[in-house]
């Protein structure tokens, strides 16, 4: 069964009720390209929603589209301006945070990515509070300066908990997923980018996560409810 873009924008946007989310799921169960497409569409709704609610100054959504359109085509063509969405009506409009799943690493300059080898990474404790409590859609500033935005959480094969954020600062930005154990948080991939004329790109190396991600056996981004009573326990 083809679940097309439209049913799993919805999905991510936990707009469907429980009888039909739980048969969409059923439906990309066993189809990757589908829940890789889930993946993107969920990621990109967290990133809108934490850009929807920064403060004055600091870029809009519509003010996001219109960089990504232009860092996406030829520079010789010209560039339309992104046309005004009202607030409130993200997410009925769909069709431009599509595009930004599309095309979020056009604008990429410089792009590495590490993974942990076995040693704990350090966190710092701004951070790990973040990872406690901070919803996945929400942004915090950190001590040091940078924007810290909450993406999305996961429940890796083995049951451990898992979450994936990103830390900005200026033109650097670094993807993370950190993983708790008895321990407590560690690192455990990482992606570091750099970007041009003042657009920090809202993705990290999304290959290279999504294989992590496949690798570590995590299922689909958990629902706010999951992920809430996974932060309480």
């Amino acid at each position: 069964m083809q679940i097309d873009d439209e049913t799993l924008m919805a999905l991510a946007d936990g707009e469907l009720d429980g009888a039909e989310a739980a048969r969409v799921q059923a439906a990309i169960a066993d189809d990757p390209e589908a829940q890789t497409r889930l993946r993107r569409f969920t990621e990109t709704r967290a990133r809108l929603r934490a850009l929807s609610a920064a403060p004055a100054g600091q870029s809009s959504d519509d003010d996001l589209i219109a960089r990504i359109r232009t860092a996406s085509i030829p520079a010789q063509a010209p560039v339309a301006p992104a046309p005004a969405t009202p607030a409130g009506a993200a997410n009925r409009n769909r069709a431009p945070w599509a595009a930004i799943a599309a095309g979020l690493t056009a604008a990429l300059v410089g792009l590495g990515w590490w993974q942990m080898g076995g040693a704990p990474a350090g966190l710092e404790q701004a951070e790990i509070a973040a990872l406690d409590s901070l919803p996945s859609g929400e942004a915090a500033m950190l001590d040091d300066g940078r924007d810290l935005t909450m993406i999305a959480s996961y429940r890796t094969a083995e049951g451990m908990f898992c979450r994936e954020y990103e830390t900005a600062q200026d033109a650097r930005v670094t993807v993370s997923v950190a993983c708790r154990d008895d321990g407590g948080w560690q690192r455990q991939f990482a992606s570091v980018m750099t970007a041009t004329d003042g657009y920090v790109p809202a993705s990290g190396d999304i290959a290279a996560l999504e294989d992590w991600l496949a690798r570590t056996g995590a299922g689909d981004p958990l629902t706010p409810e999951d992920e809430a009573a996974a932060l309480s326990e």
